[in-house]
């Protein structure tokens, strides 16, 4: 009667199914038609985002190492930021924002307005428990930090400067209200869940603007995490189902909700008026354990 081999005897005697660079040589010739790149003294591409060693250098960085506990979560973001300012054309994301506020009476009447965040938690005393004013001036007190954490004091002098201002300073409160993060799982939930209301909300031309740094960190999330935490994945995972699901719920992008409007709201009364189920907020604080180190 036979036995089965042990699993270590077993994987020895495996032979590949397939040579080492993974295809054979008939299927390479398929995939490039018989096609060959033109040859020159420097490499180059049809792809700005290829061409840019910025950008290359900071997507190959985030997407492949691991999220060592010597560094904190957020290392790579000022090298992502000087990739995405290197391959962005300004001058088009400005014109793509004016075509957008001509046709698209929300946003115009949301670029019009320019709130502006300045929350003070020591004048915050009078919002009632669970209430978005609340769970800011407490989130402020407890941990020292400003919700104006980029651009502090800046006042931008154009749509473009003011969405992108906005965009940043209001991250914390987006966690908040979704419930989704501050930890590994609920980040990439929230650019998940804000990437899909891009879609669904602004032309293509102006959402992929404004989703290019979101699609960056969720795409480079997937792929460290599938070679390096492959125990987090399910959780990761159902993040993004979450995150898709909450986005295509929006009646309009977390960036461009004036939050000051519901300072005296409780938190799930504001999703349900924003057309979201909240997440799960703290309990996937576990889930890091299995996505870092």
């Amino acid at each position: 009667m036979a036995t089965a081999k042990p699993i270590e005897e077993a994987a020895n005697d495996a032979a590949p199914l397939r040579p080492r660079g993974g295809m054979t040589p008939a299927e390479i010739a398929y995939m490039r038609q018989g096609i060959e790149p033109v040859s020159g003294s420097v490499p180059m591409s049809t792809s700005r985002f290829l061409n840019s060693p910025l950008f290359s250098f900071a997507y190959t960085q985030m997407s492949l190492r691991r999220l060592g506990n010597d560094v904190p979560t957020t290392y790579d973001i000022p090298d992502m930021s000087r990739g995405l300012d290197d391959v962005t054309d300004y001058a088009d994301w400005a014109k793509q924002v004016a075509i957008e506020k001509a046709e698209n009476p929300v946003f115009a009447e949301w670029l019009d307005r320019r709130q502006m965040a300045r929350f003070n938690p020591h004048e915050m005393g009078h919002y009632a428990d669970g209430t978005l004013g609340a769970t800011i001036r407490d989130f402020m007190l407890k941990s020292g930090y400003d919700i104006e954490f980029m651009n502090k004091g800046t006042v931008p002098a154009n749509d473009l400067q003011y969405l992108m201002k906005r965009s940043s300073e209001c991250h914390d409160i987006q966690h908040m209200v979704t419930g989704f993060g501050p930890n590994v799982a609920g980040e990439h939930a929230l650019i998940m869940m804000n990437v899909t209301g891009n879609a669904c909300f602004f032309r293509p031309e102006l959402a992929a603007y404004i989703s290019r740094s979101p699609y960056f960190l969720a795409s480079a999330n997937l792929m460290r995490s599938g070679l390096h935490y492959s125990a987090g994945m399910p959780r990761l995972l159902e993040a993004t189902e979450l995150g898709i699901a909450a986005g295509r719920g929006l009646k309009k992008p977390l960036h461009i909700v004036n939050w000051e409007d519901y300072l005296d709201w409780q938190l799930d009364d504001i999703a349900a008026d924003l057309g979201f189920t909240r997440g799960p907020g703290d309990a996937w604080d576990d889930a890091d354990q299995s996505l870092v180190g």
